[in-house]
């Protein structure tokens, strides 16, 4: 577990826990006795975990609530006795489930934003619930779960490879991204997976088919031939597949990655950094949408570990 001192910063992570209500959204609070204050689930990260994987499990844990991640929201940065920490928050859809009181944990209460905003004992976590608010203003926290565009993991170095291109497979190094993603994409609690036809697309996302307990859906519009030929072909893919409120995972080349998801934000008036340039092997994209058009890009560049 990441602690301070001699300038190491403390990682934790957290969820704004979510759900429809008359008026908007309700989130969940937390009151943990030690300090008999309110807060936001959250806790500290295990030693190599990424911060969306730790973030679920502390809600888990905290909670009781199993929650389906969305849009990452902010990462707090404060002082603590213990040395300076930082503390990364996602909107995390959740609903009622059983509530076990805990030494840490010992009340839960779902209060609407204003006034949970009210409740908190620690101001900082409003940054979070603002930002949660700011999403679901705009459309996006309430609607289906985004839809994952991976580029696929790395593979054997064409230059010594002599067969087909499209039966290059995984390295030693692409197969440890593919179980990074094995562990980490179950938290936006997809319901399809889809790839292009190369071995290294497909072998990318089949641990995580074993895990949930699904197909990979070979899809031709995702591979690059077919993709330079019928580039609108995989754009309305994408845009059916946030129509589907089990979300999905789509695993494409680096080419396609990158132009399709240019060409989504153009045509939907979205800025996107260019940081998705730099075509990152087992790197992902979180794509939400509202009301049919891409409102956020939400950026992984690694599963592996906490972020730099």
């Amino acid at each position: 577990m990441t602690r301070g001192g001699h300038g190491q910063v403390i990682r934790a992570a957290g969820g704004v826990l979510w759900r429809p209500s008359a008026g908007g959204v309700e989130v969940v609070l937390v009151h943990r006795p030690k300090y008999d204050g309110w807060s936001l689930p959250k806790g500290k990260l295990a030693r190599d975990e990424h911060p969306l994987a730790g973030a679920c499990r502390e809600v888990l844990e905290e909670t009781g609530i199993t929650p389906v991640a969305g849009m990452r929201l902010v990462v707090q940065h404060y002082v603590t006795p213990n040395g300076p920490k930082a503390v990364e928050y996602w909107a995390m859809r959740g609903c009622r489930a059983a509530f076990t009181p805990t030494s840490e944990v010992d009340r839960l209460a779902w209060l609407p934003l204003t006034e949970a905003r009210h409740r908190l004992s620690y101001r900082r976590d409003a940054d979070a619930l603002d930002a949660l608010g700011a999403l679901e203003s705009g459309g996006v926290a309430v609607n289906s779960p985004p839809v994952l565009l991976v580029r696929h993991a790395q593979a054997a170095d064409p230059a010594g490879w002599e067969g087909d291109d499209s039966q290059r497979p995984l390295d030693v190094e692409g197969r440890r991204q593919a179980e990074a993603l094995r562990r980490v994409l179950p938290a936006f609690g997809p319901s399809r997976l889809l790839s292009a036809g190369c071995v290294r697309c497909v072998d990318t996302v089949v641990p995580l088919a074993a895990d949930l307990g699904m197909g990979v859906e070979i899809e031709p519009l995702l591979g690059e031939v077919e993709y330079a030929t019928h580039p609108r072909g995989a754009m309305r893919l994408i845009r059916e597949l946030a129509k589907d409120m089990g979300g999905a995972v789509v695993c494409s080349q680096g080419a396609v990655v990158s132009h399709l998801l240019a060409a989504l934000a153009d045509e939907d008036g979205l800025a996107v950094l260019g940081e998705f340039w730099p075509k990152r092997c087992g790197s992902a994209w979180a794509l939400s949408f509202s009301g049919g058009r891409l409102a956020a890009a939400d950026y992984y560049p690694t599963f592996t570990g906490p972020r730099a």
